[in-house]
């Protein structure tokens, strides 16, 4: 599982976990890396379309069977991201894509 804050919201998590009397140092930590350039990531709209696919397909839910059907092809397979074959999701996901 992957949280996204921009570097002001992480900013204020340390704030608000050391204000509770919490240990901040692996926030801190996260927030060194994007100081030194090592956390900035494009934002989804301009990766490529293979990063593109992948941050989604990270993000849809996966099952695992025997003959799954898809959804849009109707063809079996032994797994689907989000009720879809790899190449429909994939299409499917490029349609999305804006810019």
């Amino acid at each position: 599982m992957s949280v996204r804050f921009s570097k002001n919201e992480l900013i204020e998590l340390i704030e608000s976990t050391e204000a509770a009397g919490n240990d901040a140092t692996e926030l801190r930590g996260l927030l060194a890396e994007v100081e030194q350039g090592k956390r900035l990531e494009k934002p989804l709209n301009q990766a490529t379309d293979e990063e593109y696919v992948e941050e989604l397909r990270q993000k849809s839910t996966i099952e695992h069977g025997e003959a799954l059907e898809c959804m849009v092809c109707h063809d079996k397979f032994d797994h689907l991201l989000s009720g879809t074959c790899e190449a429909c999701f994939r299409e499917w996901m490029l349609a999305t894509k804006k810019g």
